[in-house]
């Protein structure tokens, strides 16, 4: 009677108790959650990776832009003491030295909505071997300070600051 006994015992324990069956459910179901979370945060991150290199070519276009204009409408020293567009320069194609830029924005980029980019043009003196960034951004000197700032609504903006020089 007593191996009759052990018998049935033994039988009855090689499966799953409920509980168990519970733990390993809710085990697999935090390790999924991890899993999901890890996915989503990899997809933010490239995310605001593409967004910064798409606001890095922006700067560095438009930064080209610049570099590719001459730095006063004079070709000597006596340079401009205006900074901004002359007159009969309203577009971008038509602008012939750098401080035609100053003040110039692009509020919507056609090629990347919801990017806008901003530029400012001072002048800046050489004094001691350092540049000096004066409170008058008028008196005329052989630099041109560039300052050109790309922003987008879900990233910090971007800047990069330019000198200029104569070449003089």
């Amino acid at each position: 009677m007593e191996c009759k006994l052990v018998t049935k015992i033994l039988k009855n324990t090689k499966g799953f108790t409920l509980v168990e069956v519970m733990v390993v459910l809710i085990l697999l179901t935090l390790s999924f959650m991890v899993f999901l979370r890890a996915l989503n945060t990899g997809k933010s991150v490239r995310a605001n990776s593409e967004l910064r290199t798409i606001q890095g070519v922006i700067l560095n276009s438009i930064q080209n832009e610049i570099r590719a204009r001459r730095f006063d409408e004079n070709v000597s020293s006596s340079w401009s003491s205006v900074l901004g567009k002359d007159s009969g320069e309203s577009l971008v194609v038509q602008f012939d030295d750098i401080d035609d830029f100053h003040d110039y924005n692009v509020s919507s980029i056609t090629e990347y909505p919801g990017f806008s980019y901003s530029v400012e043009v001072k002048y800046v003196s050489l004094e001691n071997g350092e540049f000096n960034f004066s409170p008058d951004p008028v008196v005329q000197t052989n630099f041109k300070c560039v300052t050109v700032t790309v922003s987008h609504a879900t990233q910090p903006a971007i800047t990069d600051i330019m000198i200029m020089s104569s070449g003089l």
